[in-house]
């Protein structure tokens, strides 16, 4: 049996000792803890300075772990993290020997995290030689071995996580952690289904989205055919097969974006993964690919509203990587793009009555992006039967129970008086119609 000053000095060389899992001692929670656990293990210390590096700690651990535990905190991290275990992971390889330290770090950290508050608060008590009026300030202060909220989860991960969290030795789910990363990813991608490609402090870097979209296939009523089409494309992708790029063409709101969210939650167990692309950014399409062609999973570079202004310089990287670039080119990249417009460079009259020589030839290069794509899938607007059909659809789904023929004359009436008819028109409407129909 350990002492409690014991238990803290070997958490505080556990630290040290983490190899594979390297990165978790440079994370600031981490850092404040270590450094919090360094000091209690010196032979006279300070109870104001014991309490200002606890207080440090959690703090930090609020700031990051949204009221988490410090064991739920450092499991989140072990299945953020990037290194040389989930390297062999993505590349399907084996190694009993990394293998092996993993299975101790697992266990180490499990250690690490298990102090509980009240041995931490008892040696600042105990070594800090505190007067009576301090002891009341120390056992008040926040623990950090329980939760402020705990949310229940369905997800893959998130059972996993408690799976762990209620192991006697951390180590004894390695199994269950390989198998879980080569279903849905390592790092970030086992963590979230959807990201965006984002810059911040001139540095880009995939930030995952918390709550995307959950929008269903089965909830985008109509346009039966085209999503045959792309769940087709999607399914030929998945499977290991060739499939095309493809571009989703066709009025607003007539449910492109939606599809293509609703694609990714379908076949989100089966490894599909979205990486949502403003146009703007396409010059970083090269360090993408680099992140990606070494993950085992299969990828959509979602590109929403697609359009491009004369000299653009994301046009012709587009134009690039569609054509194919030596390093541009991997079997598990995807690109869906969405647009307004049939032709995706804005076209001018000057251009054609222009001095250019080959003015032709410039207006054809231009209206040829499009081409490039290997499909192109129209998505136009309803006619009335059509517009009321989704009307009726979505009504169902909704629940709402109302005379055909007061819902058809209230749907043409808003028709008239706001939007087009489409699909998020139709939503629109049973949104008003839901809401006025509980007043």
């Amino acid at each position: 049996m350990y002492t409690e000053f014991e238990q803290i000095n070997k958490a505080s060389i556990m630290i040290n000792s983490l190899c594979i899992f390297k990165n978790l001692k440079d994370d600031s929670v981490l850092l404040k803890y270590k450094t919090l656990l360094k000091y209690l293990n010196s032979k006279d210390i300070s109870v104001e300075e014991g309490i200002e590096l606890y207080t440090d700690f959690i703090y930090e651990l609020l700031n990051k772990a949204d009221g988490k535990s410090l064991k739920k905190y450092i499991i989140d991290m072990i299945f953020l993290d990037n290194n040389p275990f989930t390297k062999i992971i993505d590349e399907q390889n084996s190694c009993d020997k990394l293998f092996n330290q993993v299975h101790y770090e697992l266990n180490a950290l499990q250690y690490i995290s298990s102090i509980e508050s009240s041995a931490i608060k008892d040696a600042i008590i105990i070594k800090g030689n505190v007067k009576e009026f301090e002891i009341g300030i120390v056992k008040s202060l926040m623990d950090f071995d329980s939760d402020l909220e705990c949310n229940i989860s369905s997800k893959a991960i998130d059972k996993l996580k408690v799976n762990i969290l209620n192991c006697d030795n951390w180590g004894d789910a390695l199994e269950s952690i390989v198998e879980f990363y080569k279903q849905y990813g390592t790092g970030i991608f086992g963590e979230y289904r959807a990201f965006v490609w984002e810059h911040e402090d001139g540095a880009p870097y995939l930030r995952g989205i918390e709550s995307p979209d959950p929008v269903r296939l089965e909830n985008l009523v109509g346009y039966e055919y085209q999503k045959e089409i792309i769940i087709d494309n999607t399914k030929q992708f998945l499977n290991g097969y060739q499939a095309n790029n493809m571009l989703l063409y066709g009025s607003r709101g007539t449910g492109k974006s939606s599809t293509v969210k609703a694609i990714i939650n379908e076949y989100y167990d089966d490894g599909l993964r979205l990486i949502e692309v403003d146009k703007n950014k396409l010059c970083d399409f090269t360090k993408i690919i680099r992140i990606l062609k070494s993950k085992n999973l299969k990828f959509i570079i979602f590109v929403d509203d697609l359009v491009f202004e004369e000299g653009e310089a994301s046009y012709s990287a587009l134009k690039t990587i569609l054509e194919g670039g030596v390093e541009n080119r991997s079997n598990n990249i995807l690109i869906y793009a969405t647009t307004n417009r049939k032709h995706l460079v804005k076209e001018t009259f000057s251009e054609r009555s222009g001095d250019d020589v080959h003015a032709n030839d410039t207006i054809e290069e231009k209206l040829s992006l499009a081409d490039r794509f290997g499909m192109t899938v129209s998505f136009y607007s309803p006619d009335q039967k059509e517009f009321l059909k989704i009307i009726d659809g979505v009504a169902e789904a909704r629940g709402i129970k109302v005379e055909k023929e007061y819902l058809h004359a209230e749907a043409l009436k808003w028709v008239r008086w706001y939007n087009a008819r489409s699909p998020r028109t139709a939503i629109q409407f049973i949104n008003w119609l839901e809401g006025t129909l509980k007043q």
